[in-house]
């Protein structure tokens, strides 16, 4: 499990940040519904989505946790290569009469996603959990989830370099990319970039100067 993260931050995250009630007072017991609440987080930015788009869109992100369920990636280079082609299956779901998915917002939906399910496997892990949750930190691989709040916070108040004037939810994976690689770059080696989300959430910022050198 993520060291370092306050072990009742999971269950306080249920409550206060699932948005369907069920999923915040229980278990989330499938995929596809940590997938809804994923897509929750992402759907007011993609204008002109129809159901059959929507349906594409998180089915793609459903067989990528359950390709990760059964077949963990090894290393960092495999995962993310398998991020990446997912996120492309995403934007192949764009369509001139319906709604463009940007890269930006594949990868909040599967980054989110990823977040939920370990969140899950967290919060339940020996009682109620039924997801075989991959027992080789396999979440120490996880990307960080990029929105505004992270965006802000990272360039504001650590220096990043912003990639682009953008919305996040337009960015490209050049952008994206160079983003995740600064955090990298400079997260200690104790934490991990899922961790970050979790620190500005509980803490809004105040332990991140631990995890990240400022330079």
């Amino acid at each position: 499990m993520l060291v370092n993260v306050d072990q009742a931050l999971y269950a306080r995250f249920k409550r206060e940040g699932y948005r369907i009630k069920k999923c915040a007072e229980h278990p989330v017991t499938t995929i596809p519904q940590i997938v809804q609440l994923a897509y929750l987080d992402v759907n007011r930015t993609i204008r002109g989505i129809g159901s059959e788009q929507s349906d594409s869109f998180r089915r793609t992100v459903v067989s990528f946790i359950e390709n990760l369920l059964t077949s963990p990636p090894a290393n960092q280079a495999a995962f993310d290569e398998l991020h990446h082609q997912c996120c492309q299956r995403c934007l192949a779901y764009s369509s001139p009469s319906g709604a463009r998915i940007h890269y930006g917002q594949a990868q909040k939906l599967l980054n989110m996603s990823l977040k939920y399910l370990y969140n899950e496997y967290a919060a339940y892990k020996g009682t109620l959990n039924q997801f075989g949750f991959p027992s080789n930190n396999v979440e120490h691989l996880f990307h960080l989830p990029i929105d505004s709040q992270i965006r802000e916070f990272l360039v504001g108040n650590c220096r990043f370099s912003d990639p682009t004037h953008l919305p996040w939810s337009q960015w490209t994976y050049d952008h994206y990319i160079s983003f995740q690689h600064q955090l990298r770059k400079r997260l200690n080696v104790e934490h991990s970039p899922l961790e970050i989300d979790y620190m500005l959430w509980n803490t809004k910022g105040a332990s991140v100067g631990n995890a990240i050198s400022i330079h």
